[in-house]
């Protein structure tokens, strides 16, 4: 270990050791008590397309595995199903069919041996900041939108708080841009990009997840009329998408080609439309490493592990983890992690 690296773990110590624990804690999900590290729950944030438009096809079929939380109300988990107009157990924002719902049933389908919940305020006509009068979501313009302060915001960052003692926080799948690209001007477009940075910077410090991993639709490829790529504004939206990740750590984009359309800018719910957002969206989760494990939520820097010859010896490691830098000691055999032993190959920042 490179001198003066000992003061780097002396320095940073306190820091690690101030951040929360939830050993042992658990979640009552119905008829099941649950882990806390079986748990794994995404927020759902974003306008119509999340939310969903296309009721006819809304999906009621429940499983005993896919939860929503009733952040609105009386802060319970209940079934996750969408039920058009209702929102006892409505999923996709305020009860229409969306991504919610295709979401859930793709992950619960990868990982079988987890609990997959939603917190979910997609909202019609939501914005990142643009302030957009006379929405079709009921609610004035300066609270429909996502900026921090604002009430989305507000909403999600607060039920996210409410369930982290009880569940492991998986990440924010998001569909955003198109309100922006059709009814704002062309400085809001142009600063498209360095907004959804913020916004999520914002929420991930809020919530106290610093690496909460951010997915994030592209453009709706198939929109057509006024929302088509071919207009100035969606196009500039469109290429402002593609800069987050670049300027995000722990992001990822979900590809919008070939996605069937039920209108000009809205997906159908089937399995053609949202169910195909969600299993790409599940599949980058995957490729990406993004989903929690049961032991450690630390998402590597690097992508060099630990030689064969340094194994035996002593010291520590620092890696850029959920909850921000964290120091793994080493004891000669395994890295300890809250009492805990893993020794598979695991990437660090080396000094």
């Amino acid at each position: 270990m490179v001198r003066g690296f000992p003061i780097l773990i002396a320095l940073l110590l306190p820091f690690v050791a101030s951040l929360p624990t939830y050993a042992g804690a658990n979640v009552v999900l119905g008829p099941k008590t649950v882990p806390r590290e079986k748990f794994i729950v995404y927020l759902m944030i974003g306008h119509s397309n999340m939310a969903g438009r296309d009721i006819n096809r809304s999906d009621s079929v429940t499983h005993p595995r896919a939860w929503n939380y009733h952040w609105m109300s009386d802060k319970q988990w209940v079934p996750a199903r969408e039920i058009p107009g209702n929102l006892k157990n409505g999923l996709s924002g305020r009860g229409c069919g969306g991504g919610g719902m295709p979401l859930l049933k793709h992950l619960v389908a990868e990982y079988p041996d987890y609990y997959i919940g939603a917190i979910d305020n997609a909202s019609l006509s939501a914005t990142v900041r643009g302030s957009i009068a006379n929405n079709s979501s009921g609610m004035p313009g300066d609270d429909n939108r996502y900026i921090k302060g604002s009430q989305l915001f507000l909403e999600i960052t607060s039920a996210a708080k409410e369930v982290k003692k009880d569940a492991v926080l998986g990440g924010i799948f998001c569909q955003l841009g198109t309100i922006e690209a059709t009814r704002s001007n062309g400085d809001i477009c142009r600063a498209f990009s360095d907004d959804v940075v913020q916004m999520v910077k914002d929420m991930r410090a809020e919530i106290g997840e610093p690496n909460l991993p951010f997915i994030m639709g592209k453009y709706e490829a198939g929109a057509s009329g006024t929302y088509a790529v071919t207009y100035p504004l969606p196009k500039i939206i469109a290429e402002q998408i593609l800069l987050v990740p670049g300027k995000l750590p722990f992001s990822a984009l979900v590809e919008s080609e070939g996605l069937e359309m039920l209108d000009d800018h809205h997906y159908v719910t089937g399995p053609t439309g949202q169910g195909e957002w969600a299993r790409r969206a599940v599949a980058i989760i995957k490729e990406k490493g993004f989903f929690p494990s049961t032991l450690m939520t630390i998402r590597p820097y690097a992508d060099r592990s630990r030689s064969a010859e340094d194994a035996s010896q002593g010291g520590a490691r620092v890696f850029l983890s959920r909850s921000g830098l964290t120091i793994l000691p080493w004891d000669g055999k395994l890295f300890r992690i809250d009492g805990k032993g893993w020794d598979g190959a695991m990437p660090a920042i080396y000094p």
